[in-house]
């Protein structure tokens, strides 16, 4: 009989892919190079064993009429597959990002996990690799070592529930670097490995000349650069534009290829000093100059001709490798003629802002301050005259007098002479100090010392508002100078990581004014002057956009009004937003919650431990970066989040039987919930479980003292404490006196019927008859019971007076009644 009722089930089942949809792969592109450190974005040239994992739930609902059960099935996922990055070696990757997610390091239980680590991908780095162990072992058709290409493989790689892969990019780090720690590459390296590399170079078996003075230069000027060759380029094209942004220049010679530099002054930098050679190799005079009616032909351009502002394009490493600008300019000069801006030249293998500054000075100088040039004729006797050369001229028609210029260009004419072309040698033109910006004015930009962070506020909030994550919220501000900061984080005080960054300030400070629990208006005085506080509406308080924290309590206003210097008065505050309002002392911690205020995501099990914090700040134009060593260490004690209070507590059906269920919605975090039962201002019972429902039977009714009203009071358990509790009043009332009860006597019966009872828990009916009037029926044993509304008592006297009470019951009291009216009627002879 039971399985004609038995509960119907709903199926439903989002569309399965059967086969992954390729997006981040090209056929016939070229393969990378990359130099330094740079960001490059994989091409997958390999994929298998595509599956789509099922995941189902079930879910029921309904009462007392049939449960439906409803089962949804939902897919995610994966394939095996091998993503290539370039075809020169690497030493390591950085961080990887995926779509918009950046990966960084993190750390669990003390141990670092790099990014390549944290998403499962074996490293090749491009040295004469192996072959993948998964191919051979499931693939062994195609199990090929690709020997001489940097890639990254997965197997069973998690894609979610999209059937493509996601568009990854790796921030490759070259075996060709200037050292261990610096990850830029010297230009020297790159271009002798591009040129002769016997795989991919653009000429193996050209001779170079010693590129000892280009190496010395660019390592002690800091002209490191980082390129990732991603498109195909005619490689002179290449290495023109790089020498050309280094302030150097290429020249052929007989001995092999030489790379000479412009610069004109001594600079020390990376462990090395650079000595420039300015003595002449050629004193030339009347006697050489081959026409005699003009020896020497001099042209200066024009000043409204020279460009006085300078544009560069590079990729920003500290901003993700975003393509940024910087700028060079002379104000005085625009001053005196005008601005004369240059189109921006794009030089995206400088990933460093100060050296892409640098690059950026440097061709200002050439362009603006580098005006005459020289022509003349020599004989052949001077053949071995090579461009940058150093020479003198003597010309007393032009009153030159050893002037010293240096080549340019030298080609031989029709006659068999050589036409030389040259520069002036204006010492110091060709050299600049690096620094990361110059202002119009001169005055050298960037330098400002950004000062140390103002003592930050760490606390961890509640788990409402991180999904359930236990994180690490912080709020940091420094001075005028102040552009943000890096943060470093160390459990042993002794090895940090970087964590994130920071840019700009939060707004927080102190209360000014002690403030009771039910205080609505508080002053408070921020320690930042760059902020402002704006008022809401009751709405946006009560959406949390206008969240705070005051000491540890978290509340909202409505309306901020400035009362002075950074100080504020808010007003219809709304308090106790996860716990109930508290007193707080003046000098407490104010915190704004904004977008300003750092996160990070914490590892539960570290729970308990301490946690070092630095903040190495850098200033407006994120230079002058502290180090390590210079700023203090803050230590704070990780505790854990507090969780939620529960929400959605109610009955999962009336109360009726004998027993009743609560349900409420799952919090986030929560390991375990407390239920405690209470009626009459007593708790009678308090329970601990890990569902989100809770039954009370009338087995534990009973042992605890049945009652008609209780109160159940839910909270959430986490991270070793417990929100506050959230009540639900629920009541199973006696069931009403019943409606137009009736009787009728015979001579030694009375029948006796009623309307029946709307108790949806009815158990049954009782009777009570007695001779005497107002009687007590708690007093005397009820005549009849049963279920009917109707019935006849037999045995009676005749000619008798009878009183009459009925009523009903219920399920779960079972000893509660609530008399119906009395009632007489008379039996007859």
């Amino acid at each position: 009989m039971s399985g004609l009722f038995k509960s119907p089930t709903i199926s439903t089942s989002d569309t399965r892919i059967n086969s992954m949809r390729v997006q981040t792969s090209a056929y016939g592109v070229p393969q990378y190079l990359v130099y330094g450190k740079n960001r490059i974005s994989a091409n997958m040239f390999w994929y298998a064993d595509f599956k789509a994992n099922a995941h189902t739930t079930t879910t029921k609902s309904g009462g007392k009429g049939g449960k439906v059960k409803t089962q949804n099935t939902t897919y995610t996922y994966s394939a095996s597959l091998m993503l290539g990055l370039c075809a020169n070696k690497v030493r390591k990757i950085g961080l990887i990002w995926k779509d918009k997610e950046q990966i960084i390091d993190k750390i669990e239980s003390g141990i670092t996990f790099s990014p390549i680590d944290q998403l499962g991908f074996e490293f090749f780095d491009g040295d004469n690799n192996p072959k993948w162990g998964y191919l051979q072992t499931y693939h062994p058709d195609q199990a090929l070592n690709y020997p001489f290409t940097a890639f990254v493989a997965a197997s069973n790689y998690d894609m979610g529930d999209s059937a493509s892969l996601a568009n990854h990019s790796f921030e490759v780090v070259s075996d060709i670097t200037l050292s261990e720690t610096v990850h830029d590459a010297n230009p020297a390296d790159v271009i002798q490995d591009l040129i002769t590399n016997p795989l991919y170079g653009a000429a193996p078996d050209i001779e170079i000349d010693n590129l000892a003075e280009f190496r010395t230069y660019c390592a002690a000027a800091n002209l490191l650069i980082s390129p990732a060759i991603t498109e195909q380029r005619p490689a002179h094209e290449i290495i023109n534009e790089i020498v050309e942004a280094v302030n150097c220049a290429i020249v052929p010679s007989v001995e092999g290829l030489k790379i000479k530099t412009y610069g004109d002054a001594a600079i020390t930098g990376n462990g090395v000093t650079f000595m420039p050679d300015l003595t002449p190799v050629a004193h030339l005079t009347d006697d050489d100059f081959m026409d005699d009616n003009e020896p020497v032909r001099v042209q200066r351009s024009r000043d409204t001709d020279a460009f006085n502002h300078v544009q560069l394009e590079y990729v920003n490493r500290h901003n993700q490798y975003n393509t940024e600008t910087v700028e060079a300019k002379d104000q005085a000069n625009i001053e005196m003629f005008g601005l004369r801006t240059e189109d921006s030249v794009k030089l995206n293998f400088f990933c460093v802002p100060k050296i892409a500054r640098h690059a950026a000075q440097l061709r200002l100088q050439r362009l603006l301050y580098v005006r005459n040039t020289y022509q003349f004729r020599l004989g052949w006797n001077h053949c071995r005259l090579e461009p940058m050369d150093i020479v003198t001229l003597t010309d007393h028609s032009l009153g030159l007098n050893q002037f010293p210029v240096r080549i340019t260009a030298i080609e031989e004419d029709a006659d068999g002479y050589l036409d030389v072309s040259a520069e002036e040698l204006a010492v110091g033109t060709r050299s600049a100090i690096e620094y990361d910006l110059q202002s119009a004015d001169g005055y050298q930009g960037g330098s400002e010392e950004p000062g140390d962070v103002f003592a930050p506020v760490v606390f961890e909030p509640p788990l409402d508002l991180t999904n359930g994550d236990n994180q690490l919220w912080i709020a940091v501000a420094g001075g005028s100078d102040w552009g943000g900061c890096n943060v470093w984080a160390s459990f042993d005080n002794a090895t940090y990581e970087s964590i994130g960054t920071i840019y700009g300030s939060a707004r927080y400070g102190n209360l000014v004014d002690g403030i009771n629990a039910n205080s609505t208006a508080l002053k408070v005085q921020l320690n930042t002057s760059n902020n402002q506080m704006f008022s809401g509406t009751v709405l946006d308080a009560q959406a949390d956009a206008t969240l705070f924290r005051i000491g540890d309590e978290y509340a909202n206003y409505v309306d901020a009004t400035l009362l002075g210097s950074d100080l504020y008065e808010l007003s219809n505050v709304i308090r106790g937003r996860f716990q109930d309002p508290i007193a707080h002392a003046a000098g407490e911690n104010f915190v704004r919650l904004d977008k300003a205020i750092f996160r990070y995501t914490l590892n539960k099990n570290l729970i308990g431990k301490p946690i070092y914090l630095k903040f190495t700040s850098f200033n407006g134009l994120q230079a002058k970066e502290q180090g390590l060593d210079e700023v203090a260490a803050y230590t704070y004690t990780l505790n854990g989040g507090l969780p939620a209070s529960v929400l959605g507590l109610s009955l999962q059906s009336p109360f009726i039987g004998t027993s009743f269920k609560i349900q409420w919605q799952q919090v986030q975090g929560a390991a375990k919930y407390i239920v405690q039962v209470w009626s009459n201002g007593v708790k009678l019972r308090e329970v601990e479980t890990m569902n989100v429902d809770y039954s009370y039977s009338i087995e534990e009714a009973n042992i605890d003292g049945i009652q008609r009203a209780y109160t159940i009071r839910v909270a959430s358990y986490a991270n070793d404490k417990m929100s506050s509790f959230t009540e639900l009043n629920i009541s199973n009332p006696v069931p009403a006196q019943l409606s137009n009860v009736h009787a009728s006597a015979g001579a030694n019966s009375i029948t006796v019927n009623w309307d029946p009872s709307d108790a949806p828990d009815l158990k049954d009916y009782a009777i009570w008859l007695s001779k005497t009037a107002g009687f007590n029926p708690e007093t005397i044993q009820p005549k009849w019971s049963g279920a009917e509304t109707a019935t006849t008592i037999t045995g009676l006297d005749t000619t008798t007076n009878y009183y009459i009470r009925v009523a009903a019951r219920d399920k779960w009291k079972q000893a509660t009644w609530n008399y119906s009216n009395q009632i007489n009627v008379t039996t007859s002879d």
